[in-house]
């Protein structure tokens, strides 16, 4: 790494929480699930994953990330204002390269440039190229033709929304981890009040959590609707 990367101090954080472990399954995951495995034991080209904001694609490209310690972790939310070719020196020399959230370089061409000549490295190298949106690659109309045509090269698979059962479900595996229990009654209650996303219910469940140990009562409807819920 050269000096100007050495020295370059980037604000990227991963959630310690964005783990397999925490990765609440659904039937309609399946496919993707058993892609990325199959990447992450045996390697290749990468994939392309898209769906709409806080349905859970940071936490999935995280949990990739955790199996691999050495792979660079770009979330570009964190990253616009940084010089790009310091922050993508030699990322084709690590075991991946994971891009989150790339349709934020809408309008950054130096952004653009720079990871079309890092995808192009990784596919000389053989390193795994991953990357997030809110789009699919044909949807990223402000990307210059290049990078949307490397894009498209990639596997891409769409995080589908939340039904009603599964939405449950994940509300009480996040429950759960904090050592909560949520009756079903609760638990249909919250998913018909709040919308059905990854990143609302660890919201929600963490109000409740505060709240009940400041207040020493169970999360029973009563108590929530106090809440405003």
């Amino acid at each position: 790494m050269s000096d100007r990367s050495a020295q370059l101090v980037l604000p990227i954080s991963a959630n310690p929480g964005a783990t397999w472990s925490h990765w609440v399954s659904r039937e309609v995951t399946g496919q993707v699930e058993s892609f990325a495995r199959a990447l992450l034991d045996q390697g290749g080209t990468g994939f392309f994953l898209w769906a709409s904001e806080g349905q859970g694609k940071s936490h999935f490209l995280q949990a990739c990330c955790a199996t691999k310690p050495s792979a660079r972790y770009l979330p570009m939310e964190s990253l616009l204002e940084y010089p790009p070719e310091a922050v993508l020196e030699h990322a084709e020399n690590d075991t991946m390269v994971v891009v989150d959230d790339i349709h934020l370089i809408d309008g950054h061409r130096s952004w653009q440039e720079a990871l079309f000549h890092c995808y192009n490295r990784c596919a000389e190298t053989g390193t795994p190229f991953l990357a997030s949106a809110t789009q699919s690659p044909a949807g990223l109309k402000n990307v210059f033709a290049d990078l949307q045509s490397r894009l498209s090269l990639l596997t891409t698979f769409k995080l589908p929304a939340w039904e009603l059962d599964d939405f449950e479900r994940l509300l009480g595996h996040l429950a759960h981890d904090r050592g909560l229990l949520l009756s079903d009654d609760v638990a249909r209650y919250l998913t018909m009040r709040i919308q059905r996303r990854p990143l609302d219910a660890v919201n929600v469940i963490a109000t409740i959590d505060e709240s009940t140990l400041v207040e020493k009562r169970s999360p029973t409807i009563p108590f929530l609707k106090l809440l405003g819920l």
